[in-house]
């Protein structure tokens, strides 16, 4: 069956500008869908009618970016472990322990939301009871949502995933429409309502495709056991996502915002990071289409050829293609990112107030735009170590990055807002470095890794 990421490719051959502007818009899609989506309902929610200090929206915005941070940092391993467990699955075949991989980890996640979430809204903050109900509901559904796409990306159901997080984003704008001088127990209540429909829409889509029958199964821990590297990966690439924020929040001398007694966040800064990461969307779109396709099909032509016995001369002739697809790929994407940077950096003059950001906070954006380039550079070597099961490599890149990312920003962090963001960026400087120095490492050793460690027969 042709994969998603060939026929992608094989319309931007097509000498039709039309065909090649929608494979790219599909993949952007794709890639970052749900978080454009939900993205676009909030700017909805957040032009609700309202009085003239709408004092309502920081209080809001405050709850929603903790119970993302929450939630991906709690999902990721979840989301890392069964996804990878799955995709096993259905490549043997094996369709029935699909929804009870989904089940554990929607159990593992409600159970960390009652453990941490809840205590921390009811007796932390000072909120409304109706707004910690609220909130609590919020990052259940949030999470929710996060731990379902995996599973429907697994399955190759990336229209259900579109479908789901567009209708909720229309929700969310038309909902929006009937609030006027709305509190933040109705802007979270119209959120969650239109949340609660991406998971209805996602969950119908599993349960008609592999039914509603949840069979136990044992090799999930197993699995757990035996690839631990993999949830410990992805709980290490959602905090070093999100670290060097958490400590701005708390540490930065000035310009921090204070709600609900607890809540605090630095909206400048995080306005800043926000733009900066939304820039490298077309070029992981690029990476989707052209760079991951090149890359599996000269791994599955590798594979191939083992499977057919053919002569070690040819095997690592095919072999030598893997390698060269994998370091062409992180070259092109990070000149890609640096061309996409500059281009976003001197525009980023012109539309300043578009942007939300103070004059005194160009900088800022400047430097995560850099550090984007150098981030998203790195996540990419991150994939390639991941897709040749390199799970303690991967591993060591991204607790590397999380560490750097924490302590650089620390030292940055009380020099004054000239400085803020130059933690984050040496970190992701660093981190591309080494991420990049490990793959090289590894490619070399590729026919081991083939032969010897991720031989299956010899463990």
């Amino acid at each position: 069956m042709t994969s998603i990421n060939e026929t992608l490719e094989a319309m931007t051959r097509r000498p039709m500008l039309t065909s090649i502007a929608l494979a790219y818009l599909y993949s952007a899609l794709i890639v970052a869908g749900p978080w454009i989506f939900t993205v676009l309902g909030l700017v909805g929610l957040s032009m609700a009618p309202c009085g003239s200090f709408c004092d309502q929206l920081p209080v809001f915005r405050s709850i929603v970016i903790y119970n993302s941070a929450f939630a991906l940092i709690v999902t990721s391993p979840l989301a890392f472990l069964c996804g990878r467990y799955v995709s096993g699955n259905l490549f043997e075949g094996r369709h029935d322990t699909i929804m009870y991989a989904l089940a554990f980890g929607l159990l593992v996640f409600g159970a960390v939301v009652i453990v941490l979430a809840v205590p921390f809204y009811l007796f932390a903050t000072t909120l409304q009871p109706s707004e910690k109900i609220a909130a609590i509901q919020n990052v259940a559904l949030i999470g929710a949502s996060w731990l379902l796409v995996p599973f429907c990306s697994v399955l190759r159901a990336h229209n259900t995933v579109l479908v789901a997080f567009g209708v909720s984003s229309v929700a969310m704008f038309l909902g929006s429409g009937l609030l006027h001088d709305p509190s933040v127990t109705s802007l979270l209540s119209t959120l969650n309502a239109g949340f609660a429909i991406t998971d209805a829409i996602m969950l119908v889509g599993l349960v008609r495709r592999l039914g509603p029958s949840i069979v136990p199964d044992e090799g999930l821990f197993a699995f757990l056991r035996r690839a631990w590297e993999i949830p410990a990966a992805g709980l290490a690439f959602a905090l070093g996502l999100w670290i060097d924020k958490i400590i701005m929040w708390h540490a930065a001398p000035d310009d921090n915002l204070v709600v609900a007694g607890v809540l605090r966040t630095m909206p400048s800064y995080d306005t800043a990071m926000f733009w900066a990461q939304m820039s490298a969307i077309p070029v992981i779109s690029v990476f989707f289409v052209h760079v991951e396709t090149r890359f599996s099909s000269s791994v599955e032509r590798a594979h191939e050829r083992l499977r057919n016995h053919a002569s070690l001369r040819e095997i690592k002739l095919r072999i030598n293609d893997v390698r060269t697809a994998a370091l062409s790929g992180i070259v092109t994407m990070f000149s890609g990112l640096v061309i996409v940077g500059i281009l976003v950096i001197l525009s980023s003059f012109v539309f300043m107030n578009e942007l939300g950001l103070r004059p005194s906070y160009m900088g800022a954006l400047r430097t995560a735009v850099i550090a984007t380039t150098f981030y998203t550079s790195a996540m990419f070597c991150f994939y390639f170590l991941m897709h040749f099961d390199l799970r303690r490599q991967a591993l060591v890149v991204v607790v590397t990055y999380a560490l750097l990312n924490a302590s650089l920003t620390l030292a940055f962090v009380g020099a004054g807002e000239d400085f803020y963001g130059y933690g984050n960026l040496l970190a992701s400087a660093i981190g591309f470095l080494f991420s990049f120095a490990v793959v090289l490492r590894e490619l070399s050793w590729l026919p081991f890794h083939v032969f010897i460690t991720n031989n299956a027969s010899i463990r």
